[in-house]
């Protein structure tokens, strides 16, 4: 749908095609709802593989170190999955972040204000001002962390069993068992479908190559890249982990 078409239609004081637009494009990505043969596709988006340009035959270096040849992937979900995922994120934020500022009394949230990681910084700032005056034996210990690939670094089982609030297997050396309940927002209970939909499903990327024919790539199951939801789900998933940490 163009853009300037796009704004035109939902501009409209249409109440009635914007509850059909809700019923019928949106909904069915929260619910999960969709005819099983097209889930595949559904899951999926349309993918692109670029090659960076060479400048006098020489390798451009890009921030990774890889050289000018290697190709950036990107991947582009529905307008419709796109919108129900932000939907569901701005629905459920404040209650996942009170969820997470709950959990531990010293822990501080950053994420989701404006100019978030600025003020993260500060604060980090801030602490380690005074670290000279802290005993050596009990010394003030500041830990960047970041994980590569992050959503592909936490298998799907645990991230299931956490929106699920139980787990189905062993966890953190036998310290949690099989049935043992596991801490959640409860606020995801209704977005269950959409990860199931939406995570659960092995996907099927589109792609059109140079001489603009279609093609279809198989994928395995996950989240992807630029889903708001997913990013949620990772965080409740490993929260436990980094308590175990702070600890």
């Amino acid at each position: 749908m163009a853009g300037a078409r796009a704004n035109f239609l939902f501009s409209e004081d249409d109440e009635e095609f914007h509850n059909l637009i809700r019923k019928h494009m949106v909904m069915p990505f929260v619910l999960g709802d969709f005819y099983p043969a097209h889930s595949e596709e559904v899951a999926g988006g349309k993918y692109f593989a670029l090659v960076k340009p060479n400048a006098n035959g020489a390798p451009i270096p890009n921030a990774w170190g890889a050289s000018a040849d290697a190709d950036v992937r990107r991947i582009v979900h529905s307008t419709w999955r796109r919108c129900s995922a932000s939907r569901a994120v701005t629905e459920s934020s404040l209650a996942v972040a009170d969820y997470l500022l709950g959990q531990y009394d010293d822990f501080l949230q950053f994420a989701g204000q404006k100019d978030g990681a600025t003020r993260c910084a500060q604060i980090v700032q801030l602490l380690l001002a005074n670290h000279v005056d802290h005993d050596v034996s009990d010394p003030l210990v500041a830990v960047q962390l970041d994980a590569s690939n992050a959503f592909c670094s936490v298998s799907r089982q645990p991230q299931f069993d956490v929106l699920a609030g139980k787990a189905s297997r062993s966890y953190d050396d036998g310290r949690v068992q099989v049935g043992d309940e596991l801490p959640r927002p409860r606020t995801l209970d209704k977005y269950w479908g959409y990860f199931l939909a939406m995570q659960g499903t092995a996907s099927t990327m589109r792609f059109s190559d140079n001489q603009d024919v279609p093609n279809h790539l198989p994928c395995s199951k996950g989240g992807q890249q630029g889903d708001g939801l997913e990013t949620i789900r990772f965080v409740v998933t490993v929260h436990p982990s980094i308590g175990r940490v702070r600890a």
